[in-house]
C-alpha cells in the first residue's frame, strides 16, 4: 500500500475512535450553501469532493490584498509568482499545469486565452470579493476543459453586501497607495452594486542584481445587478474591467540566463460581461439562460520596434434546466463557446508572428444527484463537439456517507480533458514554436476523504488521499535542434499525482480560532532516463492562520511554509535547460485591526514579516518585508 494512503487511513480511523469520546458541544445548525461543487446549489455538508470556501471575514481578518496571497494557505495548491506586486501569479492543483484550473468570476470563465489559458492571479484585486469556493479533483464534466484539476469561483460584492456606501484607502511600502469605493442599493425587487479601485506601487526589483524597482498599476470596474422581473423570472448583468500596466525585466541571454534590469513594461486589459435569466415555472423546473463574454488584450511595450500584442476572446451561451424531484436533482446543459485568438508583432527573416485564430465547442452534459440526511451521491456526464479535436467524453462520479452527526466519508473519481492552447499549438513569436499536432491531455483522478467534528462544532478536521494519472501531458520546453528554439509536444507514458491533504478549523475559546493545512505531494512525469519530478510542485505545504477578536480589535497572524522544489534554467551555454533546486521559505503576515465606531476601521498590516529572501520561480526575487496602514469607512 503507498505510504501515504496508509498514513491517511490510520489517521481517519483515530479520528472515528477519538469522535465516539469527544467532548459534546453546542451545534451550528447554520447550512452553507455552495454554488461551484454542482451545477444547482447544494449545502457543503452533501459534497463528495475537497471543498474549501474563504468567507469576507477571512478576507478581511486576513487583509490580503490580491487573489494570489488568499490562495497560498489552500491545501493542495501551489503558487508561484514571477517576483513582486502584479507579477504573472500561477497555481498548480495537486500537481496540475497552472491552465488546468479554471477561474471563475461570478460565474463568468475568466481564464486569459492570450495567455496560455491561464489566469494571473495577481490582478484580481480582494475589495469587492466577498466569498472564493475552492474545489479540487476532476471537473471537466461539470465545467469543461480548463477544469481537469479544480475550479475556483471568485464572488463579488454583486452577489451579496450591506446596502450603502463604503470609501477605502490603504497606504505603505513601495510607494503603495491602494484606494476603494462601492455603492450598494437595494429594494425589494432589485440590488445594484458598483464599484472602483485603484492601486498603484513603486514595486521591488525582481531582479537577482541591479537597483531598478518593478512597478505596478491596477485599476477595476465592476458592476453587478440583479432584478426580480416577476415573481417567478429573474434578470442579472455582470461587467467588470480591468485594466493594469506591469513593469518586467529583460533576459541576460549572453552571461547569466537570467533577469536583468530593462525599462519594459505590459499593460494588460481584462473585460468580462454577462447577462443571465433565471424562470421558475413552479417549484420543480427552473430554467436557466446565459450569455458571457470574456476579452483580454495584452500588449509588451520593449525596445522592439513594435510592441508584442496577443488577445483572446470568448463568447459564450449556456442553457441549463433543472428538475427538482424530492430527493433527486437533475440538471441538463447545453453549451456552446466560440474562441478567438490573435498575435500581433513585427514580421522579420525569422517568421511571421502575426495570426489569427479560432475554435469552436458545443457540448450537452447532465448531472444528477440523490440526496438523504445519510447519503448523498451524484454523477455528471459531458459530450464535448470540437471543431479542432475530437470529440471528448467527460464523467464524474462522488459520494457522501454520513456515518455519523460528527463523522462524514467522501469520495470521488472522474476523467478530465484539457486541449491543446493557441500558443501550444501555433507558437509565441519568435521565442516558441507551435507545434499543431498536440493532442488533448487527458486525466484520470479519484480521491476518498474523511470530515471530522470534535467537540460539537468547535474543531474540524478533514484529511483526503489522492491519486491522478495524466496522459499526453504536454511538455513546453522540448529542445528542437532544427530552429534552435523550444516547442511543445505530447509525453509519451503517463504523468503520475498523488498525495495527501488535511485541514484543521478550531475555535480554541469565544476570542481565538486557529485554521491550518498541511498537503504531501509527489507529481512525476516521463523522463528521458525514466520518471523526474515535476518543476514547481513542491513536496510540502503548510499553513497556520492565528485569530483573537478583541472587544474592538483584531490581530491575526498568517504562516506559510512552502517547502523545496524543482525548476528549469535555461543557461545561454549550452542552449538546453537544466534542473535546479529552489530552497524551501516561509512567509510570515500580521494584520491588526480596529473598529473606532460601526461605520470605521483602521488596519495595520506587515507582509513577509522576517524579511526572507525566496523565489519561486529561479531568478525571480519575491517582495522583502512592507508595511501597510488602511481605512475603511461605510455609510
Amino acid at each position: 500500500m503507498h505510504p501515504v494512503l496508509s498514513a491517511t487511513i490510520t489517521v481517519a480511523l483515530l479520528l472515528s475512535s477519538y469522535s465516539n469520546i469527544a467532548t459534546a458541544g453546542e451545534s451550528n445548525n447554520l447550512e452553507n450553501i455552495v454554488v461551484t461543487a454542482s451545477r444547482t446549489p447544494t449545502s457543503i455538508e452533501n459534497v463528495g469532493s475537497s471543498i474549501t470556501v474563504i468567507t469576507r471575514d477571512d478576507i478581511l481578518r486576513r487583509g490580503n490584498a490580491n487573489l494570489a496571497d488568499i490562495l497560498r494557505g489552500v491545501p493542495g495548491f501551489a503558487v508561484s509568482q514571477q517576483g513582486g506586486p502584479g507579477t504573472l501569479s500561477q497555481v498548480r492543483v495537486r500537481g496540475s499545469e497552472a491552465n488546468q484550473l479554471l477561474v471563475l468570476i461570478d460565474g463568468i470563465e475568466a481564464n486569459d486565452i492570450a495567455q496560455g489559458s491561464e489566469f494571473n492571479l495577481s490582478h484580481l484585486l480582494t475589495n469587492n470579493i466577498v466569498r472564493v469556493e475552492i474545489i479540487r479533483g476532476p471537473q471537466s464534466a461539470l465545467w469543461g476543459s480548463d477544469a481537469l484539476a479544480g475550479v475556483v469561483n471568485v464572488i463579488t460584492t454583486g452577489e451579496a453586501g450591506a446596502p450603502g456606501l463604503s470609501v477605502q484607502a490603504e497606504a505603505g511600502s513601495f510607494n503603495t497607495l491602494n484606494t476603494g469605493v462601492a455603492i450598494n442599493y437595494r429594494t425589494d425587487r432589485s440590488r445594484i452594486a458598483l464599484s472602483a479601485n485603484h492601486l498603484k506601487t513603486d514595486g521591488t526589483n525582481i531582479a537577482r542584481n541591479g537597483t531598478e524597482d518593478d512597478g505596478y498599476k491596477n485599476r477595476t470596474l465592476a458592476l453587478n445587478a440583479r432584478v426580480n422581473l416577476t415573481d417567478d423570472l429573474d434578470l442579472g448583468i455582470q461587467l467588470r474591467e480591468t485594466d493594469t500596466d506591469t513593469d518586467f525585466d529583460g533576459v541576460d541571454f549572453v552571461t547569466t540566463g537570467l533577469p536583468v534590469d530593462a525599462p519594459f513594461r505590459t499593460n494588460s486589459v481584462q473585460r468580462y460581461g454577462k447577462v443571465d435569466l433565471a424562470f421558475r415555472l413552479n417549484d420543480t423546473i427552473e430554467q436557466l439562460a446565459t450569455v458571457a463574454r470574456t476579452e483580454t488584450n495584452n500588449i509588451n511595450r520593449t525596445d522592439a520596434l513594435v510592441d508584442d500584442a496577443t488577445r483572446g476572446s470568448k463568447d459564450s451561451l449556456h442553457l441549463q434546466t433543472n428538475l427538482f424531484l424530492g430527493r433527486h436533482t437533475v440538471s441538463l446543459i447545453a453549451e456552446h463557446e466560440h474562441d478567438g485568438y490573435q498575435q500581433r508583432g513585427l514580421a522579420t527573416a525569422f517568421g511571421d508572428p502575426n495570426k489569427s485564430l479560432s475554435a469552436d465547442t458545443t457540448s450537452i452534459a447532465g448531472e444528477y444527484r440523490f440526496t438523504m440526511d445519510a447519503f448523498n451521491v451524484s454523477a455528471s456526464l459531458r459530450h464535448d463537439n470540437n471543431s479542432e479535436f475530437e470529440d471528448a467524453n467527460t464523467w464524474r462520479l462522488t459520494g457522501l456517507l454520513q456515518v455519523s452527526d460528527s463523522t462524514a466519508l467522501f469520495t470521488s473519481v472522474g476523467k478530465s480533458i484539457k486541449n491543446p492552447t493557441f500558443t501550444e499549438r501555433f507558437g509565441f513569436f519568435d521565442t516558441f514554436i507551435g507545434n499543431p499536432l498536440l493532442r488533448p491531455e487527458h486525466s484520470w483522478a479519484w480521491e476518498l476523504g474523511i470530515r471530522q467534528q470534535f467537540a460539537g462544532d468547535r474543531l474540524s478536521l478533514s484529511g483526503s488521499y489522492f491519486e491522478a494519472e495524466l496522459e499526453d501531458e504536454i511538455n513546453g520546453f522540448v529542445f528542437d535542434p532544427a530552429t534552435n528554439g523550444f516547442t511543445a509536444s505530447n509525453n509519451t507514458g503517463k504523468s503520475q499525482r498523488a498525495g495527501t491533504e488535511i485541514e484543521l478549523s478550531w475555535l480554541a475559546t469565544h476570542a481565538l480560532s486557529i485554521d491550518g493545512s498541511y498537503t504531501y505531494l509527489d507529481a512525476t512525469e516521463p523522463g528521458v532516463s525514466g520518471k523526474v519530478i515535476e518543476i514547481r510542485r513542491p513536496k510540502h505545504l503548510a499553513s497556520l492562520q492565528a485569530n483573537y477578536a478583541f472587544t474592538r480589535a483584531n490581530l491575526n497572524i498568517g504562516i506559510k511554509y512552502n517547502g523545496s522544489q524543482f525548476d528549469n534554467y535555461f543557461p545561454p551555454f549550452p542552449p538546453f535547460q537544466e534542473r535546479v533546486e529552489l530552497p524551501s521559505y516561509i512567509l510570515v503576515n500580521a494584520t491588526l485591526g480596529y473598529q473606532f465606531s460601526d461605520s470605521m476601521t483602521a488596519t495595520l498590516r506587515v507582509e513577509n514579516a522576517f524579511d526572507e529572501t525566496y523565489e519561486d520561480v529561479f531568478g525571480f526575487r519575491g517582495a522583502g518585508i512592507s508595511a501597510y496602514a488602511g481605512l475603511k469607512m461605510t455609510f
